[in-house]
């Protein structure tokens, strides 16, 4: 297949099934034997929240697949190759691939959100007729709808417990959670695998695994592994303030052991990416969609430093992204279908390559064109289900954490505002010295008028959007000066 196109295919259409809101109430008495029940059901090694009563499984509900999202905190494009990520390589040679995919802020917990609900910002809940989330839209068709978080920050916000930026039934907390460092893995797993277990309906079941960043659990076992005989300032459970603080000083010796670190995380997130997709597809007979997204890029050594740093580089946003969806079922073979090893002679699934620009936001609108539904126009994301029309526009991530900056993209031209001090800063995407990697984004001395266009959009975005500095107030950058 073309690397730079992609393959088209159809998608059969699923019938639209009621809300559930003309549903029975069931009798007190029953309601009560049917709480005791989930209670007595717990899983001991997570906590649940949120959740009201199950609907019924209409027919037309059981036909449709499951959905999974595997959204790895920390996972960048550079993390990804044969040797130290075998399933997650495979996998992306067996799906649809998305080439140039970004997150819509340095940030894990706003790119999951975005990633979410297809908006930069999460919308307030409440307004009429409004369905802010994929959760919130699979919800009313039926399905059951599940959030497991790999870290804290992707799960809270302050002091209290969200359910979600898009309303999941629940939220299943795995033990170790509150570590500094997030959940392991296996917990993460065993808590996803145990609820999608627990009914035949279909689900969508989203998954965080947290941040594969060094030096955090080291996990043994895996590509690389930290030097025996090291006695320097790196150790295992380290805080990101404390790499902040010592990242100056550290000598190559030091980074070594940092990479080698940060060898057996990836190596880790592999192996609990490759758990929970078997598990999905051994679940159910119905073959399930499945997406595996990067939150952002790792911070190992980002302009030199390291720990929690944002970076608006286009560049530093770059994250992978995979989708399987199950080929139509039938006789034949639709165009890009193809058929990956496995049990019982393979599984058939589309397969290819999308080479133009695309944003974790466009995930959502994605997987609902996937199972044939329409999604809402008002969304920042679009679909970009391969075979239909590929949007035209200018690609952005934005943040107010810590810093107030933006970036466009459009084309092979960037552009990234920063508010403090107000400043212009324009990239090129040119050829990278690694031909495998394709286009690299870097500086450019040179600005023309498509970055003067490009800085005013972002401007009257930023402002329409709110996009506000850390103490407060939105800034006004139309005139911001371009600075090399």
């Amino acid at each position: 297949m073309d690397e730079g196109n992609t393959e088209e295919v159809t998608v059969a259409r699923a019938p639209e099934l009621p809300d559930g809101s003309s549903e029975r109430a069931q009798p007190r008495a029953a309601l009560i034997a049917i709480a005791v029940l989930v209670i007595a059901g717990t899983v001991a090694m997570a906590t649940r929240t949120g959740s009201g009563p199950s609907r019924a499984a209409a027919p037309a509900v059981q036909a449709r697949p499951d959905v999974i999202i595997i959204a790895i905190d920390g996972l960048g494009v550079a993390e990804v190759s044969g040797a130290g990520t075998p399933f997650l390589q495979g996998f992306g040679a067996g799906s649809v691939s998305y080439r140039d995919a970004y997150a819509p802020s340095p940030w894990a917990s706003e790119a999951l959100s975005g990633l979410l609900t297809g908006q930069h910002r999460p919308v307030s809940r409440g307004t009429e007729g409004w369905t802010p989330g994929l959760a919130d839209e699979l919800l009313r068709r039926g399905y059951r709808t599940a959030l497991v978080p790999g870290h804290r920050r992707h799960a809270f916000e302050g002091a209290g417990l969200r359910p979600g930026p898009a309303a999941f039934e629940e939220v299943l907390l795995p033990a170790g959670l509150d570590d500094p460092a997030g959940a392991q893995g296996s917990s993460v797993a065993q808590a996803a695998l145990g609820w999608l277990a627990e009914s035949a309906r279909p689900g969508l079941l989203v998954v965080t695994l947290a941040d594969p960043r060094a030096p955090h659990h080291l996990y043994r076992g895996g590509e690389g592994g930290p030097g025996p005989g090291y006695e320097g300032p790196i150790e295992p459970g380290m805080a990101h303030d404390d790499l902040l603080r010592i990242g100056p000083d550290l000598d190559d010796t030091d980074r070594a052991q940092l990479a080698a670190l940060h060898a057996t995380e990836v190596a880790a997130a592999d192996a609990f990416a490759r758990q929970l997709v078997e598990g999905a597809r051994q679940h159910r007979d119905l073959a399930p969609v499945i997406a595996i997204a990067g939150l952002r890029q790792p911070a190992l050594g980002e302009r030199g430093r390291y720990g929690l740093v944002p970076s608006m580089e286009p560049e530093d946003l770059r994250v992978p992204l995979w989708l399987e969806v199950p080929a139509a079922s039938g006789g034949g073979r639709a165009p890009g279908e193809e058929r990956v090893p496995g049990e019982g002679g393979g599984r058939r699934t589309l397969r290819g390559v999308v080479g133009a620009p695309v944003s974790l936001l466009d995930l959502g609108p994605t997987l609902l064109c996937a199972l044939g539904l329409e999604p809402r126009l008002d969304l920042d994301g679009a679909s970009v289900f391969p075979g239909s029309a590929m949007p035209e526009r200018p690609l952005r991530a934005a943040t107010s954490r810590g810093i107030c900056a933006v970036v466009g993209l459009d084309g092979d031209r960037a552009v990234i505002l920063e508010a403090e001090p107000p400043a212009a800063l324009v990239r090129s995407r040119r050829a990278g010295v690694d031909p495998r990697r394709g286009l690299r984004w870097g500086p450019c001395d040179e600005v023309t008028g498509v970055d003067a266009d490009l800085r005013l959009q972002l401007a009257r975005w930023m402002r329409g959007a709110r996009i506000g500095l850390p103490g407060g107030g939105v800034p006004d950058l139309e005139a911001a000066p371009f600075t090399p």
